[in-house]
């Protein structure tokens, strides 16, 4: 294998079809833990990635394109709050932080478990299934569906609207989406605007929110659910897939999990640390500082490499081992500092409610050996398809 390229976005280190790059990920700490080359600054280290994303200097899109990038995704405004910054960032922040709070997301559980056995019980008596179509890829989409309060049956239009968005089939289904989406989400708003009640699930919640005594928008309200539909629905799928697989490689590890079931949300942490499905993210400075050894200039870009920086000697002993007794698991899998990832709550019940469901009913699967698994390691690492057999029923 070649030797990494420290400072690439995408190496031999990151290569597709290879299932455990952990070791040559964590190889990029060899080199420094900041490197500039042409296209320009990228950081490897975990301390460096924290100080970086906790710098008010630092921006989450480059301000002289937040409104180009806005247009090109669909709304032609910045998405709240990911394309916002300082004390307006703040603002909407502290608006949505609390209607993803654990007692929010409590009482979507048991709704979220049904929804896991209605998706299982298609595929369980026929003895195979392709885990990411049949189940990774549909739950988040449901889950936000019934968050949203919108109806199950345009499930195929929000999974067709993010894939458009991540992982475009061609350039044609890349640039339809946003408008369709844009378009889809202002008319349940007007729908729901001439009601006397506009609901009592999220959707309708953003409808009578507040900030600084004023409701929100119609405008607000399109950018921030076009966004959590965006950002919400393949990442979860993504990370589900990627610990399916491997469970399906790992049968004992797998059995002490079903054997002891309260050492899930564990094994999800230290999971989601050594595999990072979003594996980088941009930065833009916008003051001088240094970094390291390099010296940062207003303007330029960094990118932050979440998956490097999960496997750093300096933060984790023995980074690459999974150890689901890990103390102390500090992993920055959903991003850090002030555009840590809104939704992390949810996703980390999502994926327990899954992973628990999954394997009460079916315990003892098998990667397909007629039908390789799909093993994607850039932009979001994901498994599609992922292919299992099992005994039926």
């Amino acid at each position: 294998m070649a030797e990494p390229q420290y400072g690439a976005t995408r190496s031999d280190t990151y290569r597709d079809g290879v299932v455990d790059v952990f070791q040559d990920i964590a190889r990029i700490h060899d080199g420094p833990a900041v490197v500039r080359n042409e296209a320009g600054v990228t950081v490897f280290g975990y301390d460096e990635v924290l100080h970086v994303t906790k710098r008010r200097d630092v921006h989450s899109s480059d301000p002289d394109l937040t409104v180009l990038m806005s247009g090109l995704i669909g709304t032609g405004r910045p998405l709240i709050p990911l394309m916002l910054d300082g004390p307006e960032h703040t603002k909407y922040r502290r608006l949505l932080d609390p209607l993803f709070a654990p007692k929010e997301v409590a009482k979507i559980e048991k709704r979220t478990k049904a929804l896991c056995d209605e998706l299982i019980n298609e595929f369980v008596d026929q003895g195979h299934a392709d885990l990411y179509e049949q189940f990774c890829d549909p739950l988040p989409s449901q889950i936000f569906l019934t968050l949203l309060g919108l109806p199950l049956e345009d499930l195929k239009f929000l999974q067709w609207f993010k894939d458009g968005i991540i992982r475009p089939t061609d350039e044609e289904h890349r640039s339809a989406v946003s408008p369709k989406m844009v378009s889809y989400i202002y008319d349940e708003f007007d729908r729901r605007a001439v009601l006397e009640d506009p609901g009592d699930d999220l959707f309708g919640g953003f409808m009578r929110a507040e900030i600084d005594g004023q409701r929100l928008s119609r405008e607000d309200v399109v950018d921030i659910v076009f966004l959590l539909v965006m950002a919400g629905l393949d990442t979860v799928a993504a990370s589900l897939s990627c610990m399916l697989e491997w469970l399906a490689r790992h049968p004992s590890e797998r059995q002490q999990l079903i054997d002891d079931p309260s050492g899930w949300p564990a094994a999800i942490e230290e999971l989601l640390r050594i595999q990072t499905p979003v594996v980088a993210g941009a930065r833009f400075a916008t003051a001088d500082f240094t970094l390291g050894d390099e010296k940062i200039q207003a303007g330029e870009m960094l990118q932050v490499h979440w998956a490097a920086a999960n496997l750093d000697g300096t933060a984790f002993e023995h980074p690459v081992d999974i150890d689901f007794t890990r103390a102390g698991n500090r992993h920055i899998a959903f991003a850090s500092g002030f555009h840590r990832c809104l939704g992390s709550t949810l996703a980390r019940m999502e994926l327990r409610v899954a992973l628990e469901t999954l394997h009460t009913r079916i315990p003892d699967y098998a990667l397909d050996p007629a039908h390789p698994a799909g093993i994607n390691n850039t932009g979001i690492r994901n498994v599609d398809p992922l292919p299992v057999v099992f005994a039926p029923g």
